[in-house]
């Protein structure tokens, strides 16, 4: 009995491990074949003692009891085959092979139920008596080969992976080895040699051993991470003993004592209910919480970490800032030295390279958010997953594997991972190592390759809304051009139309008198008619040349060509273009008076001319004007200033602006708009910008600068 009793325990264990196996990853063919295979397992171990319950076995019992312990063995021998398959490969077996596996362990599994396998036993005496089958020898075959098989899988895993996969390999390797190495002694050698089955009970207790090593590597190695399943199942089965159990027994107390009374037992049944209803969910969250602090403490739950992600990236508008904030929650969770986003330019329509994460130092979190030209490291696109001290990784060459794990050892990295949008690779997310040195863990490395996944999604989200965005902005700027231009055009006609009206009224008017009344004039009436004439084809040309200069700078075809330009010659040149009368009213000074400019003579000439012009015709005749150069440090200042009437501060805000002043065309019968207007366009070709102080009544002076010969 007591035997029967030491199995029954070890199954319970064992199922109970199954159960957490299984719900821990319920969706992946390691959690779900692992899992079978302790469910066989368990199985198995309860067919070891059944005898020893009744008084005296049957040989039918005892038969049937061995038949089922070896359909047990063989069930867990091969799902414990395709575990190791799945182990080795990382992910399920081809349909082929595990279709292939699968049918010959249940045509196994069949036969040994039937006389193929074991014939028939008897149990005397303390002793079992076993007649084999015509096909026994199949079943020590079956499970040399895939027990071993699977052994070897393991093994290979083990040779083929330096990182965490390693440690768990050899656990698993250690105690499997040991149990079929011993188990093969005791249930098929000896017997076989001994003629009758002796040793077979004690291979029930034999599987404490891998057992054990299997628990070890769960625990310590986060094998198939249980850690979550033990932390929720404790809660739910504390929730259910601290809240469902006190209900329970209150009901029946109530019930008992007032049986007499039916409506008010639906009362207190409705009122419990409703407790329960209401206070549930408090309870499993303080369930939770004290399982937290008991279990794992360290432990994170994937799934609300992974929403905690997405909802920062949902509630944050810039993607930088999001990537920093997830980064950073991120890394204290799973305690990472570093988790850095790295987006190449070519994804960022050109604008830089992208580094932006979180790094961890010893005052907390340091932010990490860079925007440099271009960067020519290995790690910019990867076409897979690359963790470090791993062999199993998509490289291809030896040399491009160890370039690529020196450099992630340089940079203090264990893992890279792909980022990858709905259409494209976007760029590489680079962890960083355990603060703690520890390894990388499974359940670390799976969250990590969903975070990718997810903010692939939210970052080409993103550089798509952006260039859509900026696109946007171009094709507005370019309809505002459109709209400038055609009002340009506008403009130009009614300036066209009322500039030219003046003087071509003049050139037709005396034109006619001379031809018609020649005679009547003497000669100094002649050449003054003349003179209007000449003075009227003169603002002619002078029209048309500012229209031609704007079109000229309009089009971008302007050179300039540095040079040193002494002042003091230059401002003489100007006053001495403007005819004498105007020219009188100009005062220039260049403090002191030897210092050159280095810029292009002939448009600082014209910009310089334009400027004086403008500040002759807005001002009384009486009253000067006033051009002015004076160094300051490594730069020279232009003052041009006038003593008219000024403007306010909205006037002076676009006076810069095309034919932004008609009304005093009307007024000065002279000028189309576009003196300013060309002063701006030579300004930004110069590399300055004019400046202007204004008040009403106080005159005005514009200002600029440049560079000091």
């Amino acid at each position: 009995m007591f035997e029967f009793i030491t199995t029954a325990l070890e199954a319970s264990v064992i199922l109970v491990l199954a159960f957490l196996v299984y719900r821990s990853g319920k969706y992946s063919f390691l959690n779900r074949s692992f899992s079978l295979f302790l469910l066989f397992l368990a199985t198995w171990i309860l067919c070891g003692f059944p005898h020893l319950l009744v008084t005296e076995p049957s040989t039918y019992f005892v038969t049937l009891e061995f038949r089922l312990a070896h359909c047990m063995a063989i069930l867990a021998t091969g799902t414990f085959f395709l575990f190791s398959l799945g182990f080795l490969r990382g992910r399920k077996p081809r349909h082929l092979l595990l279709t292939g596996v699968s049918l010959i362990t249940a045509l196994m599994a069949f036969c040994s139920l039937t006389d193929l396998i074991i014939k028939r036993v008897s149990y005397s005496e303390g002793r079992f008596l076993i007649t084999n089958g015509t096909m026994f020898a199949l079943f020590p075959a079956f499970m040399i080969l895939f027990g071993f098989g699977g052994l070897l899988c393991i093994a290979a895993k083990r040779h083929k992976s330096r990182s965490i996969d390693r440690a768990r390999a050899t656990y698993i390797l250690l105690g499997f080895g040991i149990f079929l190495a011993l188990a093969m002694t005791l249930v098929i050698l000896v017997p076989a040699i001994i003629g009758s089955d002796l040793t077979s009970d004690y291979t029930f207790f034999l599987v404490l051993i891998p057992t054990g090593f299997t628990a070890y590597a769960i625990l310590r190695h986060r094998l198939l991470d249980v850690r979550l399943a033990v932390r929720r199942s404790f809660a739910y089965i504390l929730t259910l003993l601290l809240f469902g159990g006190p209900l329970v027994l209150l009901y029946a107390v109530f019930r008992s004592s007032w049986n007499t009374h039916p409506n008010l037992e639906v009362g207190i049944s409705i009122f419990i209910l409703a407790m329960t209803v209401a206070l549930s969910p408090a309870a499993l969250r303080w369930s939770n919480k004290l399982a937290t602090k008991l279990f794992f403490a360290g432990l994170y739950d994937e799934i609300q970490l992974l929403h905690d992600v997405s909802s920062i990236f949902t509630s944050t508008a810039n993607i930088r800032e999001g990537l920093i904030e997830a980064t950073a929650l991120i890394c204290r969770r799973l305690g990472l030295e570093q988790l850095l986003v790295t987006i190449p330019h070519e994804t960022t329509h050109d604008d830089g390279d992208w580094l932006i994460g979180c790094r961890w130092t010893d005052a907390g979190p340091e932010c990490i958010q860079k925007a440099q030209a271009h960067s020519s490291g290995s790690l910019n696109l990867l076409d897979g997953a690359v963790i470090r001290d791993d062999s199993g990784t998509y490289l291809s060459s030896q040399d491009d594997y160890r370039a690529l794990m020196e450099e992630m050892e340089n940079r203090g990295l264990l893992a890279c991972l792909p980022i990858k949008g709905p259409t494209a690779d976007l760029g590489v997310l680079l962890v960083g190592e355990k603060r703690n040195r520890m390894a990388m863990d499974p359940l670390d490395l799976d969250f990590l390759t969903q975070f990718a996944e997810r903010a692939g999604l939210f970052i080409e989200n993103y550089l798509l809304s952006t260039y859509l965005l900026s696109q946007f902005e171009e094709l507005m700027d370019m309809r505002k051009q459109l709209e400038e231009s055609d009002r340009f055009k506008t403009d130009i006609i009614n300036v066209t139309s009322h500039e030219f009206r003046t003087p071509l009224t003049i050139l037709n008017g005396f034109a006619f008198m001379l031809r018609d009344h020649y005679e009547r004039f003497d000669e100094i009436e002649r050449k003054q008619y003349l003179g209007y004439i000449t003075n009227s084809c003169d603002r002619l040309g002078t029209i048309l040349d500012q229209f031609l200069t704007v079109s000229y700078f309009q089009r971008g075809e302007v050179r300039t060509t540095p040079e040193p330009t002494p002042l003091r010659d230059l401002f003489e040149e100007i006053k001495s273009s403007f005819v004498p009368e105007e020219g009188q009213r100009i005062e220039s000074e260049v403090v002191p008076g030897d210092i050159r400019v280095m810029t292009d003579r002939s448009y600082l000439v014209l910009m310089l001319k334009n400027l004086v012009d403008n500040a002759i015709r807005y001002s009384p005749q009486e009253q000067p004007v006033v051009l002015k150069a004076e160094e300051k440090g490594n730069d020279i200042f232009f003052y041009i200033r006038d003593f008219g009437q000024g403007m306010d501060s909205s006037e002076a805000d676009n006076i810069f602006t095309p034919f932004a002043r008609l009304e005093d065309t009307n007024k000065h019968h002279v000028g189309t708009g576009l003196g300013l207007y060309i002063v701006r366009l030579i300004a930004d070709m110069l590399g300055t910008s004019v400046g202007v102080e204004s008040r009403p009544h106080s005159g005005t002076t514009f200002f600029f600068k440049l560079p000091q010969a």
